[in-house]
């Protein structure tokens, strides 16, 4: 997390003054060369809820240039997904925080990229003024990127797209489209993700192993990465949450997924709860992670790349916001719950690290109450009807 900050200071510091410094000296084009695309560059360091979110706009640039071959940069953050995407031909893995030790490796990097080629670079950062360093000091015919406010990363891009603060991340993606001339349908807009046959059969597997095909499964992943601890439930909100499911029901089964570096947390929360729960974090690859949340009847997350997954594969969300705001990164989906802390300053999040606060305490005012009264509504709609739809 301490890299990360310091990635970040470098990043405004040192990045804004070069972007205006290249934008100076680069001359900007005007024409799209839309009819002789056949090679597009996509620019995203980070992160797996972002890049899940991605999917769309990649799906959209395939279909819209079949013969183009799309290549994608990414970093050990977000590869997990990246290789995954049908829609994306070839990956270049960048270790970007490696450039601060050893400077010269940026330079080498951009002499590899330099290899090549592209007819348009579209940097999706948000914020990442390095992306913007990327797209500039590449060879291409044309660049798209983001004017994000008070980012000043915007100089150098031959089409610069507004970015919204009032508009969901998926759709912010997809508008860095629309220079090319692609019409945005509500069709486009829909999530994916991909699971293989040996996916299947581990979830299977996993289901017949633990007694679960006659079992109603609650997912619970309490981790955010490790850089979102501000957007954590509290440990002991998920253990009260967990007594509070098995005691209700002795049919629920509690699932609980996570990180290997969460796997502490996980742990505490597993032993707190006590009977009926089955913790897999740190155990297995995220794919066969995912086909089991995919089972699962609900899943109770914060905001974090678990609750894309899991919209993605039709799951129903418990997503918990704090900081975060739903309305821009909340599940992307008509089959989820969206529990928002009633905290007077929440949310506070537009980028996704300058939280308004210090040491976050939005996340407390999240009751167990409202979140096992929403699982309650899940699992049995037909309680909580009103007299009216009852009458109907």
């Amino acid at each position: 997390m301490k890299r990360r900050a310091i990635f970040r200071i470098f990043d405004k510091y040192l990045g804004i003054p070069l972007i205006i410094l290249l934008a100076i000296l680069t001359k900007r084009k005007r024409r799209i060369p839309i009819e002789n695309i056949r090679k597009i560059l996509i620019i995203k360091l980070a992160a797996i809820g972002d890049s899940i979110l991605l999917i769309p706009t990649l799906r959209v640039l395939k279909k819209n240039f079949p013969n183009a071959e799309i290549t994608f940069i990414c970093s050990q953050i977000n590869y997990s997904v990246i290789k995954k995407i049908p829609y994306v031909d070839k990956i270049i893995d960048c270790n970007v925080h490696s450039f601060l030790r050893k400077p010269f490796g940026f330079f080498r990097f951009i002499g590899n990229l330099r290899k090549d080629k592209y007819d348009v670079i579209i940097d999706v950062g948000q914020w990442e003024r390095i992306n913007a360093i990327m797209a500039m000091l590449a060879k291409s015919d044309y660049t798209i990127g983001f004017k994000t406010d008070g980012q000043h990363k915007h100089f150098g891009y031959d089409s610069v797209v507004p970015h919204s603060r009032t508009k969901h991340e998926l759709e912010n993606f997809l508008d860095l489209a629309v220079p090319l001339g692609i019409n945005i349908t509500d069709e486009d807009k829909k999530l994916e993700y991909f699971l293989n046959s040996k996916d299947y059969n581990f979830a299977e597997e996993f289901w017949d192993t633990h007694e679960l095909n006659d079992r109603t499964v609650i997912g619970l992943h309490p981790g955010c990465g490790e850089n979102g601890k501000p957007r954590e439930w509290e440990v002991k909100n998920y253990i009260e949450l967990g007594r509070r499911l098995v005691k209700y029901d002795d049919n629920i089964r509690v699932l609980i997924t996570g990180a290997s570096h969460e796997e502490q947390r996980c742990r505490e929360i597993a032993a707190g709860i006590g009977k009926n729960v089955i913790n897999t974090a740190g155990m297995y690859p995220l794919d066969n992670v995912v086909a089991m949340v995919k089972k699962e009847k609900v899943i109770v997350c914060s905001n974090t790349g678990m609750l894309h997954i899991a919209s993605c594969v039709g799951t129903k969300t418990m997503g918990l916001h704090g900081p975060t705001n739903p309305l821009k990164w909340g599940s992307y989906t008509k089959n989820a719950v969206l529990i928002q802390s009633d905290k007077f300053c929440s949310p506070c999040l537009y980028l996704g690290h300058d939280y308004g606060c210090q040491v976050p305490q939005c996340m407390a005012h999240i009751k167990v109450d409202d979140v096992f009264i929403n699982i309650r509504k899940a699992l049995n709609p037909e309680l909580f009807k009103s007299k009216q739809e009852l009458l109907n």
